[in-house]
């Protein structure tokens, strides 16, 4: 999708497309996982590793029906009428529209990169979507889901929320915590409100039943804490925002490890109908946390399956279902009794057994095994296996976090090549998670799902900047420690960048791969380069491209971006 269809003015998304419904009957929405109909006659569950869209029958719990949408569908959202849902897949850039009733494909169409949240405006017959890949929030027209703009809102966006009146959309940012304030009639950004320079792991906003709140679920990184332990590592948080003042409420925030218990990664929220409960599905610990909000205190807690990451309230607040992501099924709470009643599955995860209960493992932070007290898990760092954009000051000295994909062609592995192979981060559970570590049959499991994932292949183009980029890699001689298929050989290198203050095993540091460079900014084992251009700005070193002009540097950038090519 061009990204000079991205617009900032009242354009096309602004007009109406449609009769939809009025905005008092419409009521606020937010993206999820998972949803309920209209009439809570059905259940809707997106189901990632299987790539497929679930339907179940309420109240008695039955599977109506389950179809493949393909890779790793991330929200829903049911339609106005009831009659269709409406499915973001993410690594296939793909939004569908299925039939509520025999999960028939309806509509389908190439999206911006990487799609996730998504709510349907039924006033104007249209779905926003936000587009983590391009940094967009992008607007689909219905029943067609013909594409009809864009607005630019910075890096990483994720879940969304549009309020009762259908005229302010909220998106939150997955690696900064930070939530954008989008005017839907004039079609553009008019306003970021960070939430603490520290917060990431953002996936959802919710709009409280009274209109003057909205909270976010999201994880506190202290990165700069010196010697990072289980307990002052991540901290569970939900941040409170003032709709009407557009500002952060600093004693409103709830700290879930003080209020309720230690949790892990808080990802999903929803309220009782009376807006006096919430209710916070934490996806590392396995659990639920209950929160009086006029109190400001946990009143409650209930365990449920593997790597819960969407949860919905009955319109009569009876009833909650959580959708488990890893265990594949859904569980059914009691509220009143504040329990599990029971469990629904949804589908037949298709990872191999070891792989999959590597995922488990690396997902949890419930298992004493992989984490002391239920604070941090592997996935608390590298966000769904991938990064979460930070530098750690560690014992070492700091260090960016690097992604997992691709990791078994990358050995050995840190930035100071100190593990050897994939069995050796043990060593990380233990002495940072505080873990009681993995017996030999679970740490083979952990490794064969860190050898699972490939480098999926680079949306840049190879254009006519790349090319000469190519040439100018071989001329700088980048291939003489970036070789192999993954650009790495294997090596650690003094490169210039381990002199800094509070570094204590450099001056030498493994080889990076290349691949997947356009995702995994800042770059350095520091993180000092914000930016892929920055690398080379070192006036000496072996970074350094003394002879070279900037449209040279620029050229190599636009290669560096497209890594790895697709095959095809």
């Amino acid at each position: 999708m061009s990204r000079t269809l991205l617009f900032s003015a009242a354009l096309v998304w602004a007009a109406a497309v449609g009769c939809g419904s009025d905005a008092e009957e419409a009521g606020a929405a937010w993206s999820s996982t998972i949803v309920l109909s209209g009439d809570e006659s059905a259940l809707f569950v997106a189901n990632p590793d299987s790539g497929s869209v679930t339907v179940v029958d309420l109240p008695g719990g039955e599977v109506r029906w389950e179809v493949p949408v393909g890779g790793r569908p991330a929200s829903l959202a049911v339609g106005a009428d009831g009659r269709v849902v409406h499915v973001s897949v993410g690594d296939a850039s793909l939004l569908v529209t299925l039939d509520a009733e025999d999960g028939s494909l309806l509509a389908s169409a190439t999206s911006f990169r990487e799609p996730r949240g998504l709510v349907e405006d039924v006033r104007r017959n249209r779905l926003f979507v936000a587009a983590q890949g391009e940094s967009a929030v992008a607007a689909y027209g219905l029943p067609d889901l013909r594409f009809l703009g864009a607005v630019e809102v910075g890096s990483d966006p994720s879940g969304l929320a549009l309020d009762a009146s259908g005229s302010i959309l909220y998106a939150t940012h997955l690696r900064t915590g930070d939530l954008s304030v989008i005017d839907v009639a004039a079609g553009s950004l008019v306003q970021v409100l960070e939430t603490g320079p520290e917060n990431n792991a953002a996936r959802q906003v919710v709009l409280h039943p009274d209109g003057e709140r909205a909270y976010l679920p999201l994880s506190r990184s202290r990165v700069e804490s010196g010697r990072p332990t289980f307990e002052n590592t991540v901290m569970p948080r939900v941040v409170a925002v003032d709709l009407s003042a557009r500002r952060i409420v600093p004693r409103e925030l709830l700290g879930l490890d003080t209020i309720d218990r230690p949790v892990g990664l808080p990802s999903s929220a929803d309220f009782s109908p009376d807006g006096s409960l919430l209710f916070v599905a934490n996806a590392a610990s396995d659990d639920v946390s209950v929160v009086d909000l006029a109190a400001g205190l946990g009143v409650g807690h209930v365990d449920v399956g593997s790597n819960p990451q969407g949860i919905v309230v009955s319109g009569d607040g009876s009833t909650a279902w959580v959708h488990n992501a890893l265990s594949d099924d859904v569980s059914v709470l009691d509220l009143a009794a504040l329990e599990e009643v029971g469990r629904i599955v949804v589908t037949d995860n298709p990872l191999p057994d070891d792989v999959l209960a590597g995922k488990v493992l690396f997902h949890t932070s419930a298992r004493p095994e992989m984490a002391r007290d239920g604070w941090i898990s592997c996935a608390s760092c590298h966000l769904d296996g991938g990064h979460d954009g930070r530098t750690w000051v560690l014992e070492d000295g700091p260090r960016n976090t690097t992604p997992i994909r691709g990791l078994s062609a990358t050995f050995p592995f840190h930035w100071s090549g100190d593990r050897v192979d994939l069995f050796d981060f043990q060593r990380t559970i233990r002495e940072v998670q505080f873990g009681a570590g993995l017996s030999e049959e679970e740490n083979s499991r952990l490794a064969a799902f860190l050898a699972f994932a490939e480098v999926p292949a680079s949306p840049h183009p190879v254009d006519a900047a790349a090319r000469r980029g190519e040439q100018v890699f071989a001329e700088a001689g980048c291939a003489t420690c970036h070789s192999g298929a993954a650009l790495t050989d294997g090596l650690v290198h003094d490169v210039g960048t381990g002199s800094a203050a509070g570094e204590m095993r450099g001056p030498s540091f493994d080889t990076p791969t290349l691949l997947g460079l356009h995702d995994t900014a800042p770059y350095l084992h520091d993180g000092s380069a914000p930016t892929l251009a920055d690398v080379f700005a070192a006036p000496e070193g072996p970074h350094s491209l003394t002879g070279f002009t900037e449209e040279d540097v620029a050229a190599l950038v636009a290669h560096l971006r497209t890594l790895p090519r697709a095959t095809s």
